[in-house]
């Protein structure tokens, strides 16, 4: 087990100046926006850039962060709500929506990668939650040909736990320095009761 979250530095270590500079200067209207960008190069390279760059007379800085950094978009932007479907089956379909793959790695980037695919909340939350997922387990689990998303986020908890030696609060370099409650064991226990089995709970 290792818990040195040190190599996994949050954004605000990362960019330094330029951080505080892009969030005090409200660069986005959401100061999440910013931190879960994702760069064009390696931080060190667009940090030294910034530092080059910043003293020019025609500097913007709103045009330098857009051009080094893919900003994220919503989870849910793409959703209507069709009013002829019943609750049930409108749920279904955002399934499909807040689904994520198991992720790869950027340099750079805030999201600490998982390896088995997860439900993210939506809209501005593009990451794993952990005392969410519980309730949102809740709901897939009565859905069969849902369940492997509960297995792979039990998985992808049991995977931050071995990492780092608890389950923070997201996905995200900048959540390493808290958590929620602990909801692990029951997660583990939902689907060992639904599966009948005694595997989960030697966990």
């Amino acid at each position: 087990m290792s818990s040195d979250n040190s190599l996994l530095p949050p954004p605000d270590q990362l960019y330094g100046q330029l951080f505080l500079d892009v969030q005090l200067s409200r660069v986005f209207s959401d100061t999440k926006t910013f931190v879960d960008c994702v760069p064009d190069r390696s931080p060190s390279e667009i940090v030294a850039l910034y530092e080059r760059e910043k003293a020019s007379p025609d500097f913007c800085l709103n045009t330098f962060v857009h051009q080094h950094f893919n900003a994220p978009k919503s989870s849910t932007s793409s959703v209507t709500n069709d009013r002829t479907i019943n609750p049930r089956d409108h749920i279904n379909r955002l399934w499909n929506t807040l689904t994520r793959s198991p992720d790869k790695p950027a340099e750079g980037s805030s999201r600490i990668p998982l390896p088995f695919p997860y439900i993210v909340p939506g809209g501005r939350f593009r990451e794993i939650f952990y005392w969410d997922s519980y309730f949102t387990m809740l709901g897939l689990i009565l859905e069969p040909t849902q369940r492997y998303l509960v297995k792979g986020m039990i998985d992808n908890f049991a995977y931050m736990i071995d990492k780092f030696g608890f389950v923070p609060n997201g996905n995200r370099t900048y959540y390493l320095s808290r958590s929620q409650p602990p909801f692990f064991s029951q997660m583990v226990q939902l689907l060992a009761d639904e599966d009948h089995t005694e595997d989960y709970r030697q966990r």
